[in-house]
């Protein structure tokens, strides 16, 4: 992305100069495979101008390039890499007198930007401008980012914009190895004034679709370029769908693979996130790998928001990191793999009821009424905790544990986070009168261990309960009980009377 950036920077300027020296003696659009060929040598691409080439002169130097496209290379079926409906660009003469660049606002009118990985695995992006970045000195660490051993040069350095405005553009990824693709259009994006170094304001947003889901993106905050190629996003709002961050704080560095964005933190309803994330775009299927924080999250809305599943309240800590594919045949989510672990406060699990449920079916073994639910069934909780394994979508646990006044639950299953599907067995205990939560006591469950099992889907979970076989458990345990509390009894009853009869020997023989 670096050597992108100040490729098309210098395309740009080559184009402006180009024709700048022309103006004043020919017309350009006479020139204009000249122009093409000029492009075409710097990029090792096929460059055509479609439209015609207007220009202005003093005090600002203009151009308006019209339609232009830039090609693919070979083996990528004539697809353009990039190209534009239109493009204007003026630059004021003054200021280069004094060896500065200033250029007005770039305004680019339905640009589109295909970028494609072919059957072969190679991408045409691969090898485009290549060479620049041994211009900047640019190497990579340890760590695989890369960094600028000194500064840009000073013609680069010197280059201010007046900002960029880009509407109704397009960006499509297509990766033929996995018949696969991702594309966001439309994408407007609103750029203000920018030099390097400098904080830009900026408006983003686009209409992503994959594999026929939409999701609408939108950001806004300010924009850090500096030298080195890195980009930072400070005091920004991103909002997918109805996912939202805010105060989010990045910096994001080019690898020998992809991108690197660490550090990484926001605002994150009502808590805090820390990540770090590594974006691979040189393999198949676009890897992200994560490793991420949340702390003091409010689980009900995030939830809500991220899959649509508002059964879940309280406030959670979750750490995780794994990986997956953003661009595949499968959804992103079919390709988590992941570990991590969860602590939810002083909550409740919606559509589920463990108190009311042991109370009817003990109501149907004694033959009694059971209760009629008239409001949304929800489990209280003060703590639920619990760690996960996620393989190919499917996340394991086997020590789930919630704490209640009332209820002890144990135990283990699995969830699929695409099907969206639950198989959960548990183990719940009675630790308490159960009239304090909607119902009445049922003194004959406290302590004993009830099976339990969750299947179904996560808007319909069915819930089975083995009751009658915990009642013979807590009724066999109780005849223990009993038999041991009598014989220790009738123990003691023999110590006394055989110290009575032992009195009433002494007596006799005295």
């Amino acid at each position: 992305m670096q050597r992108l950036f100040i490729a098309i920077v210098s395309l740009l300027l080559l184009l402006i100069v180009a024709v700048a020296g022309l103006l004043l003696l020919v017309d350009p659009n006479d020139y204009r495979d000249e122009i093409a060929a000029a492009v075409e040598e710097r990029t090792d691409r096929d460059f055509v101008i479609e439209g015609e080439i207007g220009w202005t002169l003093f005090p600002r130097l203009g151009i308006d390039l019209g339609a232009w496209r830039l090609g693919s290379g070979e083996g990528f079926d004539d697809q353009p890499f990039a190209s534009a409906e239109s493009l204007r660009v003026g630059m004021a003469v003054p200021p280069l007198l004094r060896g500065r660049v200033e250029l007005e606002t770039l305004e680019i009118d339905r640009p589109a930007l295909n970028l494609i990985r072919n059957a072969d695995g190679r991408a045409n992006w691969e090898g485009l401008f290549e060479g620049t970045s041994a211009d900047n000195g640019t190497n990579t660490d340890g760590n695989g980012e890369m960094h600028g051993n000194g500064p840009l040069p000073g013609w680069i350095a010197a280059i201010s914009l007046g900002g960029i405005e880009l509407s109704d553009g397009r960006i499509r990824h297509e990766d033929r190895t996995t018949d696969s693709a991702v594309t966001v259009d439309p994408v407007n994006v609103a750029l203000g004034s920018m030099a390097f170094d400098e904080a830009t304001p900026f408006e983003l947003s686009g209409l992503v679709e994959q594999a026929g889901t939409l999701t609408d993106t939108r950001a806004m905050g300010d924009l850090v370029v500096r030298r080195d190629g890195s980009l930072s996003l400070r005091e920004t709002t991103i909002e997918i769908d109805d996912l939202t961050l805010t105060e989010l704080a990045l910096d994001a560095r080019p690898t020998d693979t992809g991108w690197r964005l660490h550090p990484l933190s926001a605002r994150f309803y009502g808590g805090d996130y820390a990540g770090d994330m590594r974006l691979d775009t040189a393999s198949d299927g676009t890897p992200l790998h994560f490793d991420e924080v949340l702390s003091g999250v409010s689980i009900g809305p995030l939830v809500a928001d991220l899959a649509d599943f508002d059964r879940v309240t309280g406030e959670a800590s979750i750490n995780a990191n794994g990986r997956l594919l953003l661009a595949g045949a499968e959804p992103a989510m079919a390709t988590l793999n992941a570990e991590g672990e969860w602590l939810v406060r002083d909550g409740a699990i919606r559509g589920i009821n463990v108190a009311r449920t042991l109370r009817n079916a003990l109501a149907r073994l004694e033959g009694r009424s059971v209760e009629e639910p008239d409001d949304m069934p929800s489990t209280d909780f003060t703590s639920l905790s619990g760690t996960l394994d996620i393989r190919q979508g499917v996340a394991h646990s086997d020590d789930i544990a919630l704490d209640s006044p009332l209820l002890r639950i144990r135990g283990g299953g699995s969830t699929d986070l695409v099907e969206e599907t639950l198989d959960f067995s548990l183990r719940v205990t009675v630790v308490g009168t159960l009239e304090g939560q909607d119902g009445q006591p049922i003194e004959a469950l406290e302590g004993a261990t009830i099976p339990l099992q969750i299947t179904g889907s996560w808007e319909e979970p069915r819930i089975r309960v083995n009751l009658e076989q915990a009642l013979q458990e807590a009724g066999g345990e109780q005849l223990r009980e009993r038999l041991e509390r009598e014989v220790d009894d009738l123990r003691e009853r023999l110590e006394e009377q055989v110290d009575d009869l032992g009195e009433e020997l002494r007596g006799l023989f005295n």
